[in-house]
């Protein structure tokens, strides 16, 4: 056919036929079913609309709607306010609509009922004010619809928002109580009623004897907060009464009356540096974190450091290892490998630093506030293999992470007669380390069913400690100083590493293919550190000798 030559169409599209004479009929039967379900929100969303006693009288519904399709002028869309949801599935409405506002039929409209309107029940008395509604609390609140009806042919379609009103005051927080810590204070209670959905406490914390200048100490979503400063900002002195009360405030922003006062005391009590320099503790620190911010920035520093020196040499090594993945077979041996690279280590261990094993202590100071308690402590290594010379050397970097926490001392306790206080102090301690590695691994490497890989390590270390308070700040002793410092020293290990790829042999040749990692493997080792500024004094001393397990891959 020429390609000017006009397309010929089917007969029935050309000529009006039974089948386009149908066709508006078709249309006018389906238009329903080919609508989207109708759009409708009430003030902007489609989610529940809370009224509460302070709204009650002058919030507007406004209410908004798209058919999103155009509907035929023989079809009626209304606006219900009905008390029951059935009203909104049946045409006509059953049970009787309350509200029923007939709309122009057009795609999209919108109007606007009050709250007050809105506010259907059966207590005697219309709106806000009817006695079901007002007495209507947050557990069980009473819940009236906005819906939208379109009709068209018959069909009947609907959307539909609950409106629920609660108007009764929550119940008043129960059970105050105060834990005094130091310029600080620890309040705890429980809710009035647990059916009722809280939103917020605010707890008002004012001088004994005075009254709240509107203002409010803390607000919180959960039942306990701790305070360190009243309603105008003031900071918590010691030994002065303050008065605790705890209001709850629902989700329909309905405030509770208060609680029953309880008056509670700010008592001093040492936190671990304060009671380490009490007992004669050199350390002044002073040159480590200024704020709980900072040390939180150093753990992540500590996590990233292996991945950034990995990052300086990854083009070089990148690039090797995408030739060599391109290169390698599933039938790979393991003579046909480059060189290994680098290693990566995970190690933890049980880590009680020897505080007290400072000359001219006249007490135990950590072990009076952390007790025995040994929290582990975790390690992240990366090794750059320089040389391979019947085994392997290796230069590299480690960081890490420890904390523990214990209760503070009471004032007046003596050596041997420790009394703790209900408040909380922190010591965290974040370890560097520059360190040379010397691995045996010439046997591993000959025999690839080898599985012992015996080595030994030494290196340079670097301890950032960080004493808090029980408000969480940076520990500063009476006595001078500051809690953060840092402590020099180095650090000896002896280990045993146990190849993995010996257990299987052509799995781990898979995982090199795969993966690029050369070896895996479990290693327990026993180390010495000595953090003591080379025994030069006026250092809080870290050092410590343990057993240490871990998991380490070579690349």
């Amino acid at each position: 056919m020429p390609a000017s030559a006009p397309a010929r169409l089917a007969p029935s599209l050309l000529r009006p036929g039974p089948d386009m004479r149908l066709a508006p009929a078709l249309a006018f039967a389906l238009a329903p079913f080919a609508a989207s379900a109708i759009i409708f929100n009430v003030n902007g969303s489609n989610a529940d609309v809370l009224v509460g006693a302070s709204n009650c009288k002058t919030l507007q519904l406004l209410a908004n709607w798209d058919l999103q399709t155009q509907p035929f002028s023989s079809d009626s869309v209304r606006l219900l306010g009905v008390r029951n949801a059935a009203s909104c599935t049946s045409n006509p409405p059953s049970p009787t609509a309350e509200i029923t506002r007939n709309e122009t039929v057009a795609q999209t409209g919108n109007d606007t009922i009050s709250a007050n309107q809105l506010a259907l029940a059966d207590g005697g008395t219309s709106g806000c004010d009817d006695p079901a509604i007002v007495g209507a609390s947050s557990a069980n609140p009473a819940t009236n619809l906005l819906c939208l009806q379109w009709i068209s042919g018959g069909t009947l379609t609907q959307a539909s928002v609950n409106v629920k009103y609660a108007l009764a005051k929550p119940t008043t927080p129960q059970g105050v109580g105060i834990s005094a810590g130091d310029s600080h204070l620890r309040i705890s209670w429980s809710a009035g009623n647990s059916a009722e959905t809280i939103a917020t406490y605010d707890v008002h914390v004012v001088p004994e004897g005075t009254t709240s200048d509107g203002g409010v100490a803390d607000r919180v979503t959960v039942t306990n907060a701790d305070i360190d400063h009243t309603d105008n900002g003031s900071a918590l002195q010691n030994d002065a009464g303050y008065t605790v009360t705890v209001v709850a405030r629902d989700t329909y922003d309905n405030v509770s009356d208060p609680s029953l006062p309880v008056v509670g005391f700010p008592v001093f009590s040492a936190d671990f540096y304060d009671h380490y320099r009490d007992l004669g503790g050199s350390a002044e620190g002073g040159h480590g974190c200024a704020t709980g911010g900072a040390s939180a920035s150093i753990a992540a520093v500590a996590i990233a450091l292996a991945l950034l020196l990995r990052r300086r040499r990854g083009p070089r090594n990148g690039a090797a290892l995408i030739a060599l993945f391109a290169l390698a077979g599933s039938a790979a041996r393991a003579e046909d490998r480059r060189p290994r690279r680098f290693l990566i280590g995970f190690k933890m261990d049980r880590y009680d630093p020897k505080v007290d094993s400072e000359p001219g202590l006249t007490g135990t100071p950590y072990h009076d506030v952390f007790g025995p308690r040994a929290p582990p402590r975790y390690q992240l290594e990366f090794d750059w293999e320089v040389a391979h010379p019947f085994g392997s050397i290796l230069l590299g970097a480690t960081a890490g992470f420890w904390q523990n926490y214990g209760k503070t001392i009471v004032p007046g306790s003596t050596p041997g007669n420790v009394q703790q206080s209900q408040d909380t102090t922190t010591l965290n301690i974040f370890p560097f380390g520059l360190i040379a590695t010397y691995r045996f691994d010439w046997l591993a490497d000959r025999w690839e069913r080898f599985p012992f890989i015996p080595y030994a390590q030494a290196g340079l270390m670097r301890a950032l400690w960080v004493s808090y308070n029980g408000r969480g700040a940076v520990s500063d002793a009476q006595r001078g100083g500051r809690g953060s410092g840092w402590t020099n020293g180095y650090t000896t290990a002896l280990g045993i590493a146990i190849n993995l790829n010996a257990l299987d042999v052509e799995l781990a040749r898979e995982a090199y293919v795969d993966t690029g990692i050369q070896r895996a493997s479990l290693f327990a080792e026993y180390g010495w550190t000595s953090l003591s500024n080379f025994h030069q004094g006026g250092a809080l001393i870290l050092s410590d000798h343990a057993w240490r397990f871990g998991v380490a891959v070579e690349f």
